[in-house]
């Protein structure tokens, strides 16, 4: 197959957990011998673009943001790909509108309910836009949450396809097993969507306590200072690999405030043995997979009609009870029985979670989708093949003598 990818952000660096698990997904393709291609945005600058190959993916970084558009629609006609992925890290569904024009095989990947033009998760309710999502040839949902949230508030049907981002281990348990006394507690992202109040709170309730903050995307400037005034909170630099920032955690916070997706984050630190608390929204329950408390917050439900400098919808934060924040924090560093428990779980949970996870179902179902054979490189024949002699063997039973 020949697949493109659009999105409306960088593909490198992928420190977001959309961009991250659609790069991973492309570079996975591409090691099983399909055509792959993504074009994204690189920041300001002057109206054209860097091209490059990353990981047998041929990228194109669009310098001016403005221009992406047009250049998607340039790609869509001289690659014509089988298929056009489409991010949902595309506010005002300009991409969107482009491939489904240009393309009647359009997927779109259903990342981040924010930019969804329905339901009371998105920034802009918007029946037109919806219109646009009816024509796919299909719609990718990262979690159940999503896929209800689909059916529910627009009455389209999705596919649940987890993305393969969690490498093949083996993951290295940190802090050292059964040890919750070192690292930072910790927040990656800290902004008013992903619930830097509640995480500010937190560490003025426990000044003894060491903080730690991973700015990424959503981070402010505002969001910084009021970061850097707390004495125990140390903010550590965006890292490409994960365990960079693990290695240095204890336990792990997801505030989220908004209808969280997933929160691939949360399966990553549990992979680690690191516990995790995180909130009731979105998808996050489910991300958790039953281990730990998940806590109560009030959902951010409303957003000024107005962005900030990094272009994210300012968010209405209602006001937070950090009370049961608080107590499960405390009970978790302050119980070192029930620390060692809560990393135990949350390790075998991930561990069985992610067994099995790869590029199969999403190969499988794309090929069906657009109708077209797979393309094998020379190692998926090798596999193949020794899957083949292997049932074969199986099937004739052990050689004698």
């Amino acid at each position: 197959m020949r697949i493109l990818l659009l999105q409306g952000s960088p593909y490198i660096p992928s420190l977001g957990g959309a961009n991250k698990a659609n790069r991973l997904l492309l570079e996975q393709l591409a090691a099983r011998g399909h055509e792959c291609h993504a074009v994204g945005t690189a920041g300001s600058g002057p109206p054209d673009a860097a091209a490059f190959r990353h990981a047998g993916v041929a990228v194109e970084a669009v310098l001016d943001a403005a221009c992406l558009r047009e250049r998607a629609a340039a790609l869509i006609r001289s690659l014509a790909p089988d298929c056009v992925l489409v991010s949902s890290e595309d506010p005002a569904q300009m991409l969107l509108e482009t491939a489904v024009e240009a393309s009647p095989r359009v997927v779109y990947l259903a990342h981040t309910t924010l930019h969804l033009p329905f339901g009371p998760d998105g920034f802009l309710d918007c029946p037109g836009r919806t219109g646009l999502l009816r024509r796919t040839a299909g719609i990718v949902a990262v979690s159940r949450y999503v896929q209800e949230y689909f059916r529910r508030w627009a009455g389209l049907s999705s596919t649940l396809l987890r993305f393969p981002v969690y490498g093949s281990g083996p993951y290295p348990e940190v802090p050292v097993p059964g040890d919750g006394s070192r690292g930072f507690v910790t927040l990656i992202n800290p902004c008013a969507v992903k619930g830097i109040s509640i995480f500010l709170e937190l560490a003025r309730r426990l000044p003894e306590v060491a903080f730690a903050a991973v700015p990424t995307w959503g981070t402010t400037a505002a969001d910084r200072a009021a970061l850097e005034e707390q004495s125990n909170v140390r903010l550590l630099p965006p890292a490409a690999e994960i365990d960079d920032i693990f290695a240095q955690t204890r336990v792990l916070l997801v505030p989220s405030l908004w209808g969280e997706a997933f929160g691939q984050v949360a399966v990553e630190a549990m992979l680690r043995g690191i516990p995790v608390l995180a909130s009731d929204a979105g998808g996050l329950p489910e991300a958790t997979l039953g281990v730990g408390p998940v806590l109560p917050v009030r959902p951010i439900r409303r957003y000024e009609e107005r962005f900030d400098e990094r272009k994210i919808p300012v968010a209405v934060v209602p006001p937070q009870d950090v009370g049961p924040w608080e107590s499960a924090l405390r009970e978790l560093l302050g119980d070192r029985v029930l620390y060692r428990k809560i990393a135990a779980q949350s390790r075998q949970a991930a561990l069985g979670f992610v067994a099995g996870f790869g590029i199969d179902p999403f190969e499988s179902w794309l090929t069906a989708l657009t109708g077209r054979r797979e393309s094998f490189s020379r190692e998926r024949l090798a596999s193949l093949a020794h899957t083949a002699r292997g049932m074969k063997q199986e099937i004739r039973g052990p050689s004698a003598g």
